[in-house]
């Protein structure tokens, strides 16, 4: 049963949102505040988090770029009625996985919320491209026997890339593993291999690459 944390301070829309997830088999606990998402976060373990913006003591923008900063790469999903792009980009480039604009449908919030879940089940076998060994189900990457610490994010696009070595794979592909918002924009894709790239380089080098086919996408390869 996924175990869900509602970030929401009007006690109504946690109120029926508790109901609606409870009754659709997710467990759900509730926090109304900043500060109280964050001591939870820290004691408990969660699948994803449904975040509000505008809370009493701060932003969920902060809380959000706080637990990416602070290492936590816990799925978030964004449930605001901030519709403005600039908002909404900033969400995601803080680290959300999606963002929902309010008023919505529980039908649609469940089906982002499914899609979420479910693209965070990793492949359970190891993957192996040279000397870069990837095991998904422990998080444990290593290049040449030495291992390198990634978000979950690059995680995910290492794997993607790694899968399909030595082919291009596409900026449209790689936002649809990273994001479940169409509108989102490329960029993001860009930020996201720029640390990638740094953090294999501090292990292999300049043998292994990850070489971006202009007008196309990214390719992986050893040199």
């Amino acid at each position: 049963m996924p175990r869900i944390l509602i970030v929401e301070d009007d006690p109504q829309i946690s109120k029926s949102l508790s109901l609606n997830l409870r009754f659709s088999d997710f467990e759900v606990k509730v926090a109304c505040t900043m500060n109280e998402a964050w001591d939870i976060i820290r004691d408990e373990h969660f699948d994803l988090v449904c975040l509000d913006i505008g809370l009493p003591d701060g932003s969920g923008l902060d809380l959000c770029q706080n637990l990416r900063d602070a290492g936590n790469d816990i799925p978030i999903l964004f449930i605001s009625a901030r519709t403005d792009e600039a908002t909404v980009v900033k969400g995601i480039n803080s680290g959300a996985d999606d963002y929902l604009r309010k008023p919505f449908g529980m039908d649609e919030l469940k089906a982002r919320m499914n899609k979420i879940l479910k693209k965070f089940t990793l492949p359970s076998s190891v993957i192996s491209f040279g000397d870069l060994t990837i095991d998904p189900a422990k998080r444990i990457v290593t290049i040449m026997d030495k291992m390198v610490i990634l978000g979950r994010k690059e995680l995910e696009i290492l794997i993607l890339l790694t899968k399909k070595a030595g082919d291009i794979v596409t900026r449209d592909k790689i936002l649809s593993v990273l994001y479940d918002n169409a509108d989102m924009f490329d960029r993001t894709v860009d930020s996201h291999m720029s640390h990638l790239r740094k953090k294999l380089r501090s292990v292999a080098g300049p043998a292994l690459q990850i070489n971006c086919v202009y007008g196309l996408g990214y390719r992986l390869e050893w040199k």
